[in-house]
């Protein structure tokens, strides 16, 4: 095809006709601003396929790991609920002065055993550090991915304030004023002070506080499921 154009162009030279020449070689500059044009679409469009699809793998693993941290966080729920209603039984002895039941020291364990949240990010983190995230071009899509695992960031920090305040109960309290082979001959006096008392207060307030929180991030990642299965229709 290249050798077919040089000789038209020589042939024009030869016979003198620059003027016809000139036209012709105008002709084919556009002819090769339109190949490149075309060029140009068919790679961009190829690009949008790429990355179209690639957004969709990100959309089944993101769904996919969303299903597994909310699995995590409903096991979570249920520990922390199961805690709970152990405490609220130790509460109501306090309350009750019911000192000598042997169900407070039974329970009293609720006060320094933890169960926390480990989330699953790989694909999350993938996707923020690759620079991936601009695949999803719905600014309101991207916050909702970005605002569901942000979610992970405020249950770390209840978590750790839950973490503090069973660390103190057990080490000021359970350490020198129980006995954890055998909670049966535990100090005579144990359960029936202030700071029992008190533990079993806060431990209520951290653990609720965390319960709240894993709440919070099971709706977050539905929302973003929603938002995921509406793109998907739309498309």
């Amino acid at each position: 095809m290249i050798k077919f154009f040089r000789k038209i162009r020589q042939k024009l030279l030869t016979e003198n006709k620059f003027s016809k020449y000139l036209l012709y070689a105008i002709g084919e500059v556009i002819l090769v601003i339109i190949g490149i044009l075309i060029a140009l679409a068919l790679n961009k469009q190829s690009n949008i396929h790429d990355n179209n699809e690639l957004r969709n793998l990100y959309i089944a693993q993101l769904i996919a790991e969303a299903d597994r941290n909310m699995d995590a966080l409903n096991r979570n729920i249920n520990w922390t609920n199961k805690m709970l209603k152990e405490i609220d039984t130790l509460r109501n002895l306090v309350m009750n002065k019911d000192y000598d039941n042997s169900k407070l020291l039974s329970k009293s364990h609720a006060l320094y055993t933890a169960y926390y949240f480990i989330p699953d990010m790989v694909t999350y983190e993938n996707l923020k550090f690759s620079g991936d995230l601009k695949l999803f071009k719905d600014l309101n899509l991207r916050n909702s991915i970005t605002n569901a695992y942000l979610s992970f960031n405020r249950i770390r920090g209840v978590e750790e304030i839950d973490h503090r305040a069973k660390t103190d109960i057990f080490a000021e309290y359970f350490m020198p004023f129980s006995k954890l082979l055998d909670m049966s001959k535990s100090s005579k006096n144990f359960g029936k002070d202030v700071f029992f008392e008190n533990a079993v207060i806060v431990r209520t307030t951290t653990l609720s506080q965390n319960k709240r929180e894993y709440v919070n991030s099971i709706e977050a990642f539905k929302k973003l499921k929603i938002t995921f299965a509406e793109l998907q229709n739309h498309n």
